[in-house]
């Protein structure tokens, strides 16, 4: 029954629950995790039950997730976190101060676990908290892979494979995560470590888990940071993660060297820098245009008759959109007013939205889907065939409304670019400068964006 339930859940989470609620679930470096070894995984935690979903689900096998023991009060929740795999672990900050705590259990189930060939999902971490920050990972993971080989001789082969999770925003809709796989490391290679100093070479094992998720993890200073970075990345690569060929991992790479590049300057360059990105998005919002209508050295609108095309085509397909649009703004709505009513953290808040637009969209979708059947009478074949498409509506209404608002900025542009030269003509100056001062300070490092 434990398997059962686990692998319905898991079917369902797979195949219906991440596609509605993730524009793209992007894999990278999953060659490297062993096939044929113990695996346990060191996992990023930035966005609370949400990251367990994602990597559980992404995963070709069952995983095993090692939970705080908080959750497992009440007969209910021990039974059904049993049956999902979960193993509680005991945290020192979840204990009264002054009381002793043991989790000899845990590391026991762990081993047994490891030994038996199950693989284990653990946040080194030890807390979720949403900051673009890596915190000091516990020594935890390391014990348990060590102790595991102690108690088999050191003859298993448990990997610790660290893993990264990079999203996108999450106080949208249709984020994104890049799963990013770090370098495996073999317990069994520190079998002599061990045996000298076990506490050290559980912090040496430690540390190297953190070199590898480094490697590939998006980290900032601030978040307030986050937004200008953002926004000189994508004006300086002109791209973003809401293309599908756009790979999320290059994305993040480009932050990650921008972040790189920043933190070279000094505090007046840095301002300098920041003030022009400022002035630009003011001239932006004054104007209402975005950015994007000035890629590819503006090619996008000074085609009259390209946006003349365009216009016709959108025409054809507003009086759609606009029903569409109401149906998936209504569920959305009430999605993100109960996140925000749950919490005031942000992994808290945005893991809750995530999971709540899993489920109050597909309630809508069927509460439609009955309307009609209570006006149009009868139950026809084709109202199946309405709820399976239901989803791609929703995606296309997002992102028809996306185009709607980029059209609109490309004939914004046009018109500007004939009628008002002085300030188009500001525009683009204002721009030219910021990818000039980008393109001073990687020449000035040797490096590449």
């Amino acid at each position: 029954m434990g398997n059962l339930l686990y692998n319905v859940i898991r079917f369902f989470a797979k195949y219906v629950y991440l596609k509605l609620v993730f524009y793209k679930v992007e894999k990278t470096g999953w060659e490297k995790i062993p096939k044929d070894a113990p695996i346990l995984f060191a996992v990023t935690h930035p966005l609370m039950y949400i990251d367990a979903l994602v990597l559980g689900c992404s995963y070709n096998k069952p995983l095993y997730f090692i939970t705080k023991s908080t959750v497992f009060k009440g007969k209910f929740n021990k039974w059904l976190f049993k049956k999902l795999n979960m193993i509680p672990v005991v945290r020192k900050q979840d204990v009264p101060k002054g009381q002793p705590f043991s989790n000899k259990d845990m590391f026991k189930h762990c081993i047994d676990t490891l030994t038996n060939g199950g693989d284990i999902l653990i946040f080194s971490e030890g807390t979720s908290i949403w900051e673009r920050k890596l915190r000091g990972l516990k020594s935890g993971t390391a014990r348990i892979a060590l102790e595991t080989e102690v108690a088999n001789q050191f003859q298993l082969n448990v990997h610790i494979v660290p893993v990264a999770l990079n999203y996108t925003h999450i106080g949208s809709v249709f984020p994104s995560v890049s799963i990013e796989i770090g370098d495996p490391i073999k317990a069994n290679d520190y079998k002599e470590d061990y045996e000298s100093n076990s506490g050290k070479t559980a912090q040496e094992i430690t540390k190297k888990i953190e070199e590898e998720i480094l490697k590939s993890y998006f980290t900032l200073p601030n978040l307030e940071a986050e937004a200008s970075l953002v926004q000189s990345v994508t004006m300086y690569t002109e791209s973003t993660p809401f293309k599908r060929k756009q790979s999320l991992r290059d994305y993040f790479h480009y932050l990650n060297k921008g972040l790189d590049f920043l933190e070279e300057l000094s505090e007046s360059q840095l301002n300098t820098i920041r003030g022009k990105i400022e002035n630009y998005d003011a001239l932006l919002k004054k104007e209402k245009i975005k950015d994007e209508s000035f890629w590819n050295n503006g090619k996008s609108h000074q085609s009259f008759f390209s946006l003349l095309l365009r216009s016709i085509v959108v025409l054809f397909m507003i009086p759609l959109h606009l029903v569409n649009w109401v149906l998936n703004k209504i569920p959305y709505k009430i999605a993100k007013t109960i996140a925000l009513k749950s919490s005031k953290e942000m992994e808290v808040w945005g893991a809750n939205l995530i999971a709540l637009c899993g489920i109050i969209f597909p309630i809508f979708y069927f509460a439609y889907l009955f309307l009609a059947h209570s006006l149009l009478g009868g139950f026809p074949w084709y109202y199946f065939l309405i709820v399976l498409i239901f989803p791609f509506f929703t995606y296309a209404s997002y992102f028809f409304n996306n185009y709607l608002n980029f059209l609109i900025s490309d004939w914004r542009v046009l018109l500007m670019s004939k009628r008002n030269k002085t300030v188009y003509q500001s525009i683009k100056a204002e721009r030219k400068t910021i990818i000039e001062a980008i393109d001073i300070i990687i020449n000035n490092h040797g490096k590449e964006a």
